[in-house]
């Protein structure tokens, strides 16, 4: 089965550097829904907090396509809120 993971940031309660995101997962085994994960983008290093329920499935998701997707949530945000400065 295809995993379906989204990510989606929480625009009123992130401001660069920390985002709050809401993250929803299912792989056909594990499932959750609307979790939301703390990001603090600081150099050198990307630091990724979750959720008791993220942490009780960590060994059993594939971890690093959800910590892409956030990225890429996050990323996106960043893009859409600098194109409105301009």
């Amino acid at each position: 089965m295809k995993i379906d993971i989204r990510a989606e940031v929480v625009k009123e309660k992130s401001f660069d550097p920390h985002f709050q995101v809401r993250v929803s997962y299912d792989d056909g085994t594990v499932k959750f829904r609307n979790e939301l994960v703390s990001v603090s983008r600081k150099p050198p290093r990307v630091n990724v907090e979750y959720s008791e329920t993220i942490n009780k499935y960590i060994d059993k998701i594939d971890i690093k396509q959800v910590e892409l997707e956030i990225m890429k949530a996050i990323v996106e945000n960043l893009l859409s809120s600098s194109g409105k400065r301009l």
